[in-house]
């Protein structure tokens, strides 16, 4: 048995998201387009430390170190499925700000089942189930790079990325509210509103071309407007921000945070441009970049 595994953990942003309905399960199918981005957690494996889970890094703070971690809850799902003990010890060194719509949390927990494949190679076949039963955004991580997600989102549809871009997170401020079930909140806000012309076979016609800027991703995310009710502060972040590059930004996942997508080299001036209006800023590019 391996001392230790590690594995990377990239975050993710939404080019374009729509909600179809309902499901009589309880929960929504979707249309959407989930990019990888080369911003990754580091996510460490201990095989038969003591049982548990710690937590450091630059975001560790509002992530939790207990059962209800995502990841840790991952290690115990393949263990079961194995037939074996989870007598493991998961180590994460968070890069991805929490519950910002980025799905650091749900790729901690992707990386965890990766390397518990190579532990239990018996469970490699079940890795797309297992990943569903912990999350919508789970299954997308053991895939990466550009693809195109249904259902739930685990319906996946690798697609070609021949373009390379720069891309700038702005998480909201530290201290702005965030509410319970945030996810569940933005979708109940979003069934209250008027219903907008399908978003996600317009930006696959901009991929086709090449085109990938937030310019063009303006409107592409369904659940932006019902994430501004949700959140009292994410239109006032969101000017403040445009007001700083002097560029539009767009809304990935339900939120709260805001992307700029560009072309290479374009990214660092601008984010200049933003941490010197003191607005946290997170430079990052496609994970398909070389």
């Amino acid at each position: 048995m391996p001392e230790r595994l590690r594995a990377r953990a990239p975050a993710k942003v939404n080019l374009a998201l729509d909600v179809l309905g309902r499901r009589p399960d309880g929960y929504h199918d979707l249309d959407t387009i989930f990019l990888e981005l080369a911003l990754a957690d580091d996510v460490e494996l201990l095989p038969g430390a003591e049982p548990g889970i710690e937590v450091a890094g630059p975001y560790a703070a509002g992530t939790p170190a207990d059962a209800s971690n995502l990841a840790w809850r991952a290690i115990e799902l393949a263990a079961a499925a194995a037939g074996a003990a989870a007598a493991h010890r998961v180590v994460l060194r968070k890069m991805i700000p929490p519950a910002g719509g980025l799905a650091g949390g749900s790729s901690d927990a992707a990386a965890v089942l990766r390397m518990a494949a190579v532990l239990w190679p018996g469970i490699a076949p079940h890795l797309p189930s297992l990943a569903l039963e912990l999350g919508s955004d789970v299954p997308f991580f053991l895939v990466g790079g550009l693809a195109r997600g249904r259902g739930r989102g685990e319906m996946l549809e690798p697609l070609p990325a021949a373009f390379t871009v720069d891309v700038l997170l702005f998480p909201p401020p530290a201290g702005d509210p965030s509410p319970p079930r945030k996810t569940a909140a933005v979708l109940a806000a979003y069934a209250a509103l008027p219903q907008a012309p399908r978003v996600v076979p317009r930006v696959l016609d901009l991929l086709a071309a090449g085109r990938l800027t937030s310019l063009d991703l303006l409107g592409a995310n369904a659940l932006e407007a019902a994430a501004l009710r949700v959140f009292p502060g994410l239109a006032a972040h969101r000017a403040r921000v445009e007001a700083a590059i002097g560029q539009p930004v767009v809304l990935t996942g339900a939120g709260p945070t805001w992307f700029w997508v560009g072309p290479p080299g374009a990214g660092a001036p601008l984010a200049e441009r933003a941490r010197s209006a003191a607005i946290e800023v997170i430079l990052t590019r496609a994970a398909q970049a070389p």
